[in-house]
């Protein structure tokens, strides 16, 4: 069995606490649970995604260039994506 160790600041160790008590769990089995959830969460193949982020048809967008710089756009779509998941 493997420990380790985190650092927690003052909000989220007081969050991370009163979880535990309302949920009448220890901190290692609400961490090992936490991981699991992780673990169990499905990605997006990249055919979803592609369509989540309006890549899917683009051709018919009426804009010519989707083709030529497909890189550029998604890698920007990609970053704004995240910055909208992050807040």
């Amino acid at each position: 069995m493997r420990t380790i160790s985190i650092r927690l600041d003052d909000s989220t160790d007081a969050v991370f606490r009163a979880f535990c008590e309302r949920h009448g769990l220890s901190q290692t089995n609400a961490i090992k649970a936490a991981i699991a959830q992780l673990a169990e969460q499905r990605k997006p193949s990249p055919a979803e995604l592609a369509a989540q982020l309006g890549l899917i048809g683009a051709f018919r967008s009426g804009d010519g260039n989707r083709a030529a710089d497909h890189s550029r756009q998604i890698k920007q779509r990609l970053r704004a994506k995240q910055q909208r998941d992050s807040l």
